[in-house]
């Protein structure tokens, strides 16, 4: 049996008694410093839940340090945000390596039949993830047309499931943070890869594919990214504006 401690006042809180319920294992409080709880959001449960429900998925990563400026010039001729220009160049990778677009399950591989980009944004208390569907097939203006909305209802914290559900692939990219120089991000749930970015330096960033391994495999991931790489040196194939 799980032996329930009281905080320094005595008292027994529900998520204790909800962790007890619950597998894994707890940090030992009584071994620290004077503690409180603080209550976890409906948000913040939420991730912690699906990240948790990731911890059986088998990773591997793959990272590359590539050149930015031929994308950077292109976002700045066309007036686009170069986060969308990374998302769009990924769904045409995926395009290009289709089994990226799978998801494992149990019964086996499931095929999506369009390439929807979830693009991890930072909101406070929480994280989310708006999705420009069918990102490799649409006209570039209309996914530009699709993120001003999305980052719109994102300030005013008005999206609606519809807005972040339903990606087969994700982006993170953390390139605004300057002493970031690269990291390792997590599947998600319903994804077979995840494109981290660091900070540029000297026009180069470091990009990390995350990808689960019971569907794709190190030369696959390797192909991807010379892909990408290829799309991202020359945006003048794929981008007109």
């Amino acid at each position: 049996p799980t032996t329930i401690n009281p905080d320094p006042e005595g008292v027994i809180h529900a998520p204790q008694v909800i962790a007890a319920a619950l597998p894994g294992p707890q940090p030992n409080l009584d071994a620290g410093p004077e503690w409180h709880y603080k209550l976890l959001s409906p948000m913040r449960r939420a991730i912690a839940a699906n990240m948790s429900a990731t911890l059986n998925t088998p990773t591997f990563r793959v990272s590359a340090e590539l050149p930015l400026a031929a994308l950077r010039q292109a976002a700045k001729t066309c007036q686009l945000s170069l986060t969308l220009l990374l998302a769009r160049a990924l769904a045409l990778s995926v395009q290009e390596n289709p089994l990226f677009n799978d998801v494992y399950t149990t019964a086996g591989l499931v095929t999506r039949k369009q390439i929807n980009v979830g693009i991890a944004a930072d909101i406070p208390g929480g994280l989310i993830t708006p999705v420009i569907e069918d990102a490799a097939r649409r006209p570039t203006g209309e996914l530009a047309e699709d993120w001003r909305i999305l980052k719109t209802k994102l300030a005013k914290q008005q999206l609606i499931p519809d807005d972040y559900e339903g990606a087969t692939i994700y982006l993170s990219n953390l390139g605004m943070f300057d002493v970031v120089e690269s990291f390792e991000a997590i599947v998600p749930l319903g994804a077979t890869a995840i494109l981290s970015v660091g900070a540029e330096k000297k026009g180069f960033a470091s990009f990390v594919l995350s990808c689960d391994h019971r569907v794709v495999y190190g030369a696959e991931a390797a192909r991807f990214m010379q892909t990408f790489k290829q799309l991202i040196n020359k945006p003048g194939d794929w981008l007109k504006c």
